[in-house]
C-alpha cells in the first residue's frame, strides 16, 4: 500500500510510524560523533613528577583526569567515559593496568584505548607541562595525540 504523504511502500508489516521511529533514530545517530565529550577541566595542579614513578596511573586531584608515566614520560587523560559522560574517577577506577567505568562497565586500558564497550571511542589526552621544581600541570583545554608524553 502506498503512502501519498511519504511516498513510501508498505513491506511486510513494517507501518509507517515504525519506519519513521526507525528512520529518526539512524538520522539522530548519524548526525552525532557518538561519543561523549571530555568534561572541562582547566589546568590542574598534578603533583612533582618525583611523585610518579614509570608504570604508574592515578586520579589528579578532584578534576575528571588522570596523569600517567611510562617509558616515554608523562601523559594526561580525561577521566569523561566516551560512552556516556560518566566521570571514572568519582564513578570507577584507575589504576596503571587501565580504567574502569562503573557506569555501564566500559574499560580502557592504561593509554585510553578501549579494551571492552559499550564504549567505542578512546580517552583524549592533554597536554602536560613541568616547571623547573618538577611541578606537573594538565593543561586541560589543550587535546594532543595519545602518543605525545612529555620527556622526565
Amino acid at each position: 500500500m502506498k503512502s501519498a504523504m511519504l511516498g513510501i511502500v508498505e513491506i511486510r508489516g513494517v507501518t509507517r510510524r515504525r519506519f519513521l521511529v526507525c528512520v529518526g533514530a539512524t538520522t539522530t545517530a548519524a548526525c552525532s560523533s557518538g561519543a561523549s565529550q571530555p568534561a572541562p577541566v582547566g589546568n590542574v595542579a598534578a603533583g612533582n613528577v618525583s611523585q610518579l614513578p614509570v608504570g604508574s596511573l592515578r586520579v589528579a586531584g578532584n578534576a575528571a583526569a588522570c596523569i600517567g608515566r611510562d617509558a616515554g614520560g608523562v601523559y594526561a587523560m580525561t577521566l569523561t567515559c566516551t560512552h556516556a559522560g560518566c566521570d571514572m574517577g568519582t564513578n570507577g577506577s584507575v589504576s596503571s593496568q587501565g580504567i574502569f567505568c562503573a557506569c555501564h562497565g566500559s574499560e580502557f586500558d592504561a593509554n585510553g584505548e578501549v579494551v571492552r564497550g559499550p564504549a567505542s571511542y578512546p580517552l583524549d589526552h592533554f597536554a602536560v607541562t613541568m616547571d623547573t621544581g618538577g611541578n606537573l600541570t594538565i593543561e586541560g583545554a589543550q587535546i594532543v595525540s595519545a602518543t605525545e608524553r612529555l620527556p622526565v
